[in-house]
């Protein structure tokens, strides 16, 4: 097993406002308005530590909220528990103003795999950014 820490990054470029695509980021709580694959079973209030959990089909996730920052608009946040392989997660998503309605999501993670290749995580990951980058820009389209 290997402690090398794995990144995915997933950054586009969307049509909507950024501040319009952070108020929705930043509701920790709210994660099913772009993620709707999942289901919100408990909420973290969006208290700075407090955590929420996430349940798709009879997996569930919990997920603590490490921080808020406006003046950068990014969100950190780490998986605590899930039925995933690998460990030491902690992501974060980062909305940047283009201007003329336009905005970047930059949305990153680091972890550590636990026995698998990095082909196998990796896609999956990037899927789960990529639906919620897609959910973004049609919720504020």
């Amino acid at each position: 097993m290997s402690e090398q820490k794995t990144t995915v990054t997933v950054s586009r470029d969307i049509t909507a406002p950024a501040e319009a695509v952070w108020a929705t980021i930043r509701d920790f709580d709210a994660v099913t308005s772009i993620l709707p694959m999942f289901e919100i079973i408990a909420k973290s209030n969006n208290t700075v530590g407090g955590t929420r959990q996430l349940k798709q089909g009879e997996a569930v996730f919990t997920e603590r909220l490490v921080g808020n920052d406006d003046a950068t608009r990014t969100q950190r946040y780490s998986i605590v528990e899930a039925p995933v392989p690998f460990r030491d997660y902690l992501g974060a998503i980062t909305v940047k103003d283009l201007g003329n309605n336009r905005c970047n999501v930059h949305w990153t993670a680091t972890f550590i795999l636990d026995g698998v290749p990095e082909s196998a995580v990796t896609p999956m990951v990037e899927g789960i950014y990529n639906t919620g980058i897609d959910s973004l820009a049609k919720l504020h389209a």
